[in-house]
Order: C-alpha cells, then sequence, then structure tokens
C-alpha cells in the first residue's frame, strides 16, 4: 500500500451508480476516487490525458482496491462542453474538482487560470443540463467566500451567504476565480434548474496519495518548517485548513444530501477558527523535532509586514494580493461556519495536529524534504 493509502475494505452491498469526476488524477481527486471506490460507487475518471503517466495511481489505487472494474477513463477538455458531456454520459452524477491552480506568476493570468476555471464550471453545469444527472458537486474554494477577513470585520463568521469582495482578477487571479466560477455557474444553473452543490473547501493538507504529487497550498507550510528569520513569523491565517480526506469525505457525502431546487453552497474547514501561522510553527515543532524549531514564537509587527507585503507585490501581484488577504491582526483570525459541514457532510473532521503529522509522516515516507 501506498503510505496513508485507506485500509482495505470490502464495499457496502448493493450495487451504486457510476459518477463522473474531473481532475481525478489531483491531490483531492485521488482522495475522493478512492472514497468512491470503498463505498461502492464506480467511477468515470475525467482528465486531459488518459496516457499510462496520468492514470497509473488511480489505477493502482482501484487495484489495493480490489474495484479495478469499477473504475473507468474519459478525456475531457474544460473549455469543450462537448466533452464534458461525452465524459459524463451514463453518469449518475458529476464530482466537479478540475480547475487551475496556481498562486504565482503567469504570463497571461486571465487566459491561464480564470477563463479556463469559469468554462469548467460552465461546462459542467451545460453537461448536467443536457445529460439530466441528478447532481453536480463542484470543489469551491474558501476564497469563494472572502479574500480577506477584513471585509467584514474579524467577529464575522463566513459562510455560504458571503461572496468575496476582496479578491481582483489582476491581482490574485486564482483567487478571483473560485468566486467568480462559482457565481456564473450557480447562476446558470439555477436558471437550468440543475442541482449544484458547492463546496468552499479550505486550504488543504494532509497525505498525498502519489508520490508525484504537491501543491501550492503546501508552500506557506514548508516555509513554516524552518527557523523564521529573528524568531517572528507573519502574521497570517490558513484560511478555513481542512484534512485533503476530509475534503474529499465532504465530496462524496454532498452526493447523499437531499435534493433542492437552488444551488447551495457548503464551507469545509477543519474548525471555525482558521489557524494562524503562530499556531501552525508550534505544531510543527513537535511533529519536525528534529528541525529545532521555536515551540513559541512572535509575529511581525504590523508595518514590518505591509513592508513585506508590499514588496512583495511589487514583484509577483498575485501573491501580494494573497498575503494581504491572509494577513491578519495580531491576536485575530478568519471565521468560519462550519456548523453545515458538521451537520451534514463530515461529522468529526480531523485535527490540524493530525493532518500536519500525517503530512509529514506521508512526505517522509515518500523521501521528500518538508521544507520550501
Amino acid at each position: 500500500l501506498l503510505p496513508s493509502q485507506p485500509a482495505l475494505s470490502a464495499p457496502p452491498s448493493g450495487k451504486k451508480t457510476t459518477i463522473c469526476v474531473t481532475g481525478a488524477n489531483g491531490y483531492i481527486g485521488l482522495h475522493t476516487v478512492s472514497q468512491l471506490l470503498l463505498s461502492g460507487y464506480a467511477v468515470r475518471a475525467a482528465l486531459r490525458s488518459t496516457s499510462e503517466v496520468k492514470t497509473k495511481w488511480l489505477t493502482k489505487i482501484a487495484s489495493d482496491l480490489g474495484a479495478s472494474e469499477r473504475l473507468t477513463f474519459a478525456t475531457i477538455d474544460l473549455a469543450d462542453a462537448g466533452s464534458m458531456a461525452d465524459a459524463a454520459r451514463g453518469c449518475d452524477s458529476l464530482i466537479h474538482l478540475a480547475s487551475p491552480f496556481e498562486l504565482g506568476k503567469t504570463a497571461n493570468p486571465i487566459k491561464d487560470i480564470l477563463e479556463p476555471a469559469v468554462a469548467g464550471w460552465t461546462n459542467a453545469v451545460a453537461a448536467a443540463d443536457a445529460l439530466g444527472l441528478r447532481r453536480i458537486v463542484a470543489c469551491g474554494s474558501v476564497f469563494g467566500m472572502v479574500g480577506s477577513g477584513s471585509e467584514k470585520g474579524w467577529d464575522h463568521v463566513y459562510g455560504s451567504s458571503d461572496v468575496n469582495s476582496f479578491s481582483t482578477p489582476g491581482g490574485c487571479t486564482y483567487a478571483y476565480s473560485k468566486m467568480q466560477s462559482q457565481e456564473v455557474a450557480a447562476t446558470m444553473a439555477s436558471a437550468r434548474g440543475v442541482d449544484l452543490v458547492t463546496l468552499n473547501v479550505g486550504q488543504v493538507c494532509g497525505p498525498a496519495l502519489s508520490p508525484d504529487q504537491t501543491n501550492p497550498s503546501w508552500d506557506p507550510i514548508k516555509n513554516l518548517a524552518v527557523p523564521p528569520p529573528g524568531g517572528a513569523v507573519l502574521s497570517c491565517t490558513a484560511p478555513g485548513f481542512v484534512d485533503v480526506r476530509d475534503a474529499a469525505a465532504a465530496h462524496v457525502a454532498a452526493l447523499d444530501l437531499p435534493a433542492a431546487a437552488a444551488p447551495r453552497r457548503y464551507p469545509v474547514v477543519a474548525r471555525k477558527k482558521s489557524p494562524t501561522y503562530q499556531e501552525i510553527e508550534a505544531i510543527l515543532a513537535e511533529v519536525l523535532p528534529e528541525r529545532n524549531l521555536p515551540a513559541r514564537v512572535d509575529v511581525l509587527p504590523p508595518s514590518t509586514q505591509k513592508l513585506i507585503t508590499k514588496g512583495i507585490g511589487l514583484g509577483n501581484k498575485s501573491l501580494g494580493e494573497l498575503l494581504s488577504g491572509v494577513s491578519v491582526p495580531p491576536g485575530e483570525t478568519l471565521l468560519v461556519d462550519v456548523e453545515p459541514m458538521l451537520r451534514y457532510l463530515v461529522p468529526v473532521p480531523r485535527e490540524i495536529k493530525t493532518t500536519l503529522r500525517d503530512w509529514v509522516d506521508n512526505q517522509k515516507g515518500y523521501g521528500h524534504t518538508v521544507s520550501s
């Protein structure tokens, strides 16, 4: 078994339907496919390429679970509505995970990030409408709800009725794309009577089911895995931090939600109070004792943090706006409504320490270095 692969168990009795999963070979995707197969579903993995290098870990997971006959593949192009419909034909529902994830500098962020993200969501809705699919479960982001906790004040608990008004298409295009995709798709789904469930997933961490995988959401954690210069860290939050296994479980559980006449959203986070970099640094000091990380650290003064953010923004508008958004006043953090998720999707999410410890062990097991 791969490190952190779920323990094998027989699927539930009774035949379940086929679920089409876009982005099935991604970080969340492998976990989602694994959990679908464990739950007895058949899976059609919809990928940009079905070459051996793109499918080998999905094939291995299905083989390890004794479910090879319940895994099939299809090729999709996010910009092509026809390919999305062809991939989902004959399926009960569609889990849409595929979307560009780039937080750094790109030559044309609108063309490379925003346009394919929106096209993927709208083509998923169009396919569901054309085929009469029962439901779409779409992987959104906490950035669909909020770009900065300052938008409505630090005592506001951000939830399914909130929409990010902080991020801009010319700044952190990725964050903006998550908001724009969810809003455009929700309007379209409502007009066409498509059952759309959007999950506003927080910053994801936890074990990967492939040694080939990495994820931009790990970068700030890797930066914290080395002693901080001057003994102080940025006063930032990991927005809506969540374990990748719980994010996958939420997508699978959302398939069983009662039908609804209107699109709805659920935040998917580990807890109400997003962890700060201070808290993450303290946990890493415990799970990485060989690094001699400080168990207690200060945060940079607000004036110093503003200078750093401004400097980063001059060279990289995307990271500058992102850092500005996740910056928090000392003693504050981003608050997210976790109650609907606890009630309907993931009743007992993993603790942040568990997630970080399992991620560290997983990366070490693959022979990777846990640092930037």
